[in-house]
């Protein structure tokens, strides 16, 4: 079948993605998803390999053990807190998410839902 008669998959997939968004479309291979914590990981190692060659001039008082600072302290506590918002944000999602009509405002023009009062029929008479 030719691909010009709109029938080929692989055409027809690529319909309603924004083209700004087709190069990112990769993230979604499954062996992608499956092996992204090794960009964190190495991140992190390297980091620490960092913080160990170029000490702070000044560490913070909890970056010390003792009147010793804590090599890579900084690269372990950014970890944490990057660690800390991702398993974070399903909880927050939970509690911080409302209904899509939370605010009455509806979407579609129904009457039922709208506060628009020239699609409820309660247009104001001066």
């Amino acid at each position: 079948m030719s691909s010009q008669s709109g029938s080929d998959p692989e055409v027809r997939s690529d319909y309603g993605i924004h083209p700004a968004a087709r190069p990112f479309l990769f993230l979604g291979d499954p062996k992608i998803k499956r092996n992204f914590i090794w960009l964190p990981l190495g991140g992190l190692i390297i980091a620490s390999i960092l913080g160990v060659l170029h000490p702070q001039k000044h560490p913070a008082p909890w970056e010390m053990i003792g009147g010793t600072p804590i090599p890579g302290s900084w690269a372990i506590f950014g970890f944490i807190a990057y660690s800390f918002i991702v398993f974070a944000a399903p909880v927050l999602f939970k509690l911080l998410a409302r209904k899509e009509d939370f605010y009455g405002e509806g979407g579609l023009p129904d009457p039922e839902v709208s506060t628009d009062p020239e699609i409820t029929g309660e247009a104001h008479h001066d």
